[in-house]
């Protein structure tokens, strides 16, 4: 497919987006809580934040929820309780390049080139009596040329003058994605509303990521808790958060390759590392109308020949 036949829509999706990802786009956790029935939210995240360009590449997540979503006839699939919910969707799309994107040739030893574009849904319980959360979702999309990977990058990197990316002809192949993702969190400790300690579990299942993973949370600041029942409530919030994280990977597709194609370059499962650590950490600043984050990741290396990385990254929601 040429790159004019590529929908304006998603060039000025891409343009927007390029050089940033995160692998755990989401609002589950208690710490990026934006308690409103509707609202809309940008999910930006950038290695050129910790000046790189490779592995994590690009992305975005545009993320809207509202009560209408509580109708969609999907709903039975996520987890179920007469706890306060969330209900939204996400349209994402993320992209992963080697170290070297101006060759023709495989990279050996380096990350394949992947983009994928997939739609979310996703349902967020709040269980204040019990102090907890429960979040789950259902992911269908993409993996391979179908996400535009190619076309995005290169679009951008021609109008800022740099350099051209050739190496996407080795990208993975076109393949389906279909995942499943559960997480809960869990209130330890309330030092008087300054200081939480909140421990955290998740696991995803499906074509593109298999894992599970479990970490803690601490947030320090002043804020209304997504967990427990606030005292008094602050109408503007500053904190600050880290989350420590351990995955236990069983397939990641972004490495390996789709369940259901072969591509001309994967990682092996031999060289996947099975346990990876990961580091979130940032700061805060909302209202009940505007929410602002700025997040500062890393984690450890995820194959053999690979090594740890950093991206930053911001969000910006309205309240609709």
């Amino acid at each position: 497919m040429s790159f004019k036949s590529v929908p304006i829509i998603f060039i000025f999706f891409f343009a927007f987006c390029q050089k940033g990802f995160s692998q755990k786009f989401t609002n589950a956790p208690s710490y990026r809580d934006f308690s409103q029935k509707t609202y809309f939210r940008l999910n930006f995240d950038n290695d050129f934040f910790t000046h790189s360009d490779d592995n994590y590449t690009q992305g975005i997540s545009l993320e809207f929820v509202d009560p209408i979503f509580e109708k969609n006839p999907l709903n039975f699939i996520f987890l179920d309780s007469e706890a306060s919910d969330q209900y939204g969707i996400a349209l994402e799309h993320v992209s992963f390049t080697p170290d070297v994107i101006s060759s023709k040739d495989i990279q050996y030893g380096f990350r394949p080139f992947a983009a994928a574009l997939y739609l979310k849904l996703f349902k967020t319980e709040s269980r204040i009596k019990n102090k907890s959360r429960l979040y789950s979702s259902f992911t269908a999309g993409v993996i391979g040329p179908m996400a535009y990977g190619e076309e995005g990058q290169s679009y951008i990197h021609e109008i800022t003058d740099n350099w051209i990316p050739y190496g996407w002809g080795n990208q993975l192949s076109n393949d389906i994605i279909l995942n499943y993702e559960v997480k809960h969190e869990k209130n330890l400790l309330d030092l008087g509303e300054l200081f939480y300690l909140n421990t955290d579990a998740g696991l995803r299942l499906g074509s593109m990521y298999t894992d599970i993973s479990a970490g803690t949370t601490a947030i320090l600041g002043l804020f209304n808790s997504g967990l427990n029942e606030s005292t008094h409530y602050r109408k503007f919030q500053v904190y600050c958060y880290a989350n420590p994280k351990l995955y236990l990977v069983g397939y990641d597709a972004t490495l390996q390759g789709g369940l259901f194609s072969e591509s001309v370059y994967t990682i092996k499962s031999s060289e996947v590392s099975r346990i990876k650590g990961q580091m979130d950490y940032g700061l805060v600043i909302k209202n009940k109308y505007v929410y602002f984050e700025y997040t500062f990741s890393t984690i450890t290396k995820e194959f053999e020949s690979g090594r740890a990385e950093n991206w930053g990254g911001f969000r910006l929601g309205f309240r609709i």
